[in-house]
């Protein structure tokens, strides 16, 4: 018996403006919702008085009372380490929605290129609205070094998304390295 795509392969309906529309839509759900959770932990009540208190309480019960004799250094720490992170995701998830409204458009590389570029530029406008915003408010600050750190987080991830990409590219396209590589995936 013929399966349905067989028979209805011809009659499938074809990608239309508005379905591309609605993936281009789907791929930068990510972002905004990634931006929404920014623009929260860029409140008055995600400051670092009020983070101080619940992170020194995580720390001290993961590593005891000890490590907190210089918690200030530490907290300063947690809390520029999780920005670097925290961009370097959102430049990713930046360079995914690129990748995806932007595939087709050129050559792999060029793809590649552009979007990794986009991603990076979307990160420091992200990262200096947010400290614009938090320039504003009492008890945070605005500072170009955090811009700075935020933008190197997305340099960094996307860095090391490039060459993971190219890697995977150059092993593609060696037959003998592929073989193996597919060899070795199967055990």
């Amino acid at each position: 018996m013929a399966s349905s795509s067989m028979v209805f392969g011809g009659y499938a309906p074809q990608p239309t403006q508005p379905a591309l529309g609605r993936n281009h839509l789907l791929a930068w759900m990510p972002v905004l919702a990634f931006t929404l959770l920014l623009a929260l932990e860029s409140t008055p009540y995600l400051g670092s008085d009020h983070t101080s208190a619940p992170l020194r309480q995580v720390v001290e019960a993961l590593f005891g009372y000890d490590v907190c004799v210089n918690w200030e250094v530490i907290h300063h720490a947690i809390r520029k380490t999780g920005h670097f992170i925290g961009y370097g995701a959102f430049a990713l998830l930046c360079f995914r929605a690129l990748w995806i409204t932007l595939r087709g458009a050129t050559s792999r590389m060029s793809c590649q290129l552009r979007a990794h570029g986009l991603a990076l530029l979307l990160t420091f406008f992200a990262a200096s609205a947010d400290e614009l915003h938090q320039s504003f408010l009492p008890n945070r600050t605005g500072q170009f070094s955090d811009v700075l750190l935020d933008t190197c987080g997305g340099v960094a991830l996307c860095l090391t998304l490039f060459l993971m990409m190219q890697i995977v590219d150059w092993i593609r396209n060696v037959p003998s390295l592929r073989r193996e590589w597919v060899a070795a995936a199967k055990v």
